[in-house]
């Protein structure tokens, strides 16, 4: 047998490293280079920057040659950019609102880990993270978006990176308060959560222009738009194919279509095996409050519709609203205790102008006030679903496709299976043996009735008023609280925080006053309180 010595076996592998690169290495930062850029620019491929715990500023590298926008860090290929702490908040990156966060752009291979982006902003694309024509093969992981002013995160022109357990939150945005994703963009977003992010149009994810995103086990909650009209409190789909499957979509606010999710002006793709809970679409004429399709075809599948309101002046769709064609296809979703404004009609679901959807072994019930089925100048197709104990009533309207029922669907009522069917629910069987509504049979060991979680309570007397109003909320649980009044171009007039509140009522007299002591003008005003996990909107009018 031939030997091998050890210098030839050393020499063998220093020539299976390329030329001018030796083998991978971890880059320190503070203690080998005092910044990230620094530690970065002198990496190569396969080489690790480490970030000791601390906060780092430096946001002075121009992102498109000579005196444009600068960020903080400017990724490069084949580099891995990772907070050294135990968690993402140890590791923060401070733009100070002097430009962007990190820029990522025309690399591949590389990925930042286990850091806190803040502070961004700009007045074009001013992200926290800015992605721009890069492959699934960049990749943001463990990511905490906090706090900035132009966006959370932005995919545009071809950008279709892996986002995965990113959080954004707290951001603001012309579009797209926590995600942003546009111009033929295709990212795959999983596990992520965007919450508390506020936008005009797209509060917590907005996606336009040809994008085919997977959207999947995410959490999109508590995201407010902050202009009239505007659409998608949670999410908001303009002329793109998105997927978006096993997410939880809760107590987002809109002042125009789709408090939960609007597809709007050719939005499709699919949307299944979802969870759109507690959401608000509040504005006058909104419609939608937990999902709104206008001009749009999705296919909308194993849907759990629950708990929507649509609270605005003549708004419509408690749990959805369906709008001018093309028409989606709305299969096995349960649509129960939602509900429409005072003076509103639809409930479940309010179908108009024109459309004519499908409407496929539904559960449709519980509305709180309105129909369950709402047509105007519309004629929906309904077959094999159960329309049932709705406070306006439960005609079909439309075409009467055959297999309805209007029964008791026997829902589980637990905790642990909200909306599921006890054993010998008609809904298990009631179509030929298909199973009706979202949630197969599976009550748990308790059919006790749900316990609802308790929810915040906002309102202001008088409403209208000239020049004073009392607003009043109510925690369910102590702790802190953060009230802001926004004009109707969602600017912030004025806001009150408190630290630690003891639960139950609290009044803030406002006396028609900017934060500066002058008066506003007379128009309309929202104002939004937000403690702990959850946020809730209203709306009032000064008269002077």
């Amino acid at each position: 047998m031939k030997r091998t010595s050890c210098t030839g076996l050393a020499l063998a592998i220093l020539l299976a490293v390329p030329l001018g690169h030796a083998l991978a290495a971890d880059f320190l930062v503070p203690s080998q280079y005092a910044t990230i850029q620094a530690a970065i620019d002198a990496a190569g491929t396969g080489d690790t920057v480490l970030v000791s715990p601390g906060t780092y500023h430096d946001c002075t590298h121009p992102t498109e040659g000579p005196e444009s926008t600068p960020a903080c860090v400017i990724m490069k290929s084949g580099v891995v950019l990772r907070g050294n702490g135990s968690t993402s908040a140890e590791v923060i990156i401070d733009a100070q609102g002097l430009g962007r966060g990190i820029f990522i752009e025309f690399v591949e291979n590389c990925s930042v880990e286990n850091l806190t982006v803040t502070g961004a902003f700009a007045d074009i694309f001013g992200a926290g993270i800015l992605i721009q024509n890069v492959g699934s093969t960049v990749e943001i992981t463990d990511v905490l978006v906090d706090n900035n002013l132009d966006g959370g995160v932005i995919c545009i022109n071809s950008a279709s990176p892996t986002l995965t357990g990113v959080i954004m939150t707290n951001n603001v945005a012309k579009q797209g308060g926590g995600l942003s994703i546009e111009e033929n963009s295709s990212p795959t977003v999983t596990n992520c959560r965007v919450a508390n992010n506020e936008a005009p149009s797209g509060a917590g994810i907005f996606i336009r222009t040809g994008c085919s995103p997977l959207i999947d086990g995410c959490t999109i909650d508590f995201n407010t738009i902050t202009a009239a009209n505007g659409n998608g409190g949670g999410i908001a789909i303009q002329s793109s194919t998105p997927t978006i499957t096993n997410c939880l979509i809760q107590g987002n606010t809109t002042l125009g279509y789709g408090g939960g999710v609007a597809f709007v002006s050719g939005g499709g793709g699919l949307m299944s095996d979802c969870v759109i809970n507690g959401n608000d679409a509040a504005g006058t004429y909104s419609l939608g409050g937990g999902v709104a399709t206008s001009q749009s075809g999705p296919s909308l599948r194993n849907l759990t519709i629950t708990n929507n309101t649509a609270t605005g002046y003549y708004a419509e769709g408690g749990g959805m609203d369906i709008s001018f064609g093309p028409a989606p296809i709305v299969e096995n979703c349960t649509i129960a205790d939602n509900s429409t404004s005072n003076n509103g009609l639809g409930g479940g679901i309010s179908v108009q102008w024109g459309v004519s959807p499908v409407i496929e072994r539904c559960i449709i019930s519980g509305s709180i006030n309105g129909q369950g089925l709402y047509c105007s100048g519309a004629v929906p197709t309904i077959s094999c679903s159960n329309i049932w104990d709705n406070a306006g009533g439960d005609e079909i309207c439309g075409t009467d496709g055959g297999g309805n029922l209007s029964v008791d669907p026997l829902f589980c009522g637990n905790v642990e299976h909200p909306y599921n069917l006890q054993d010998g629910s008609p809904c298990a069987t009631g179509c030929g043996g298909e199973l009706i509504g979202a949630n197969s049979t599976g009550c748990g060991s308790s059919p006790a009735p749900m316990v609802q979680p308790k929810a915040l309570v906002l309102g202001n007397q008088p409403n209208p008023f000239n020049p004073r109003t009392t607003i009043f909320f109510e925690l369910p649980d102590g702790g802190p609280a953060h009230l802001r009044i926004f004009d109707l171009a969602g600017r912030m007039v004025t806001e009150q925080m408190w630290t630690d509140l003891p639960a139950g009522r609290t009044e803030f007299h406002w006396n028609g006053q900017d934060r500066h002591g002058r008066d506003v003008t007379s128009g309309v005003y929202f104002y939004r309180l937000d403690s702990r996990n959850q946020s809730i909107s209203k709306r009032m009018s000064l008269i002077r």
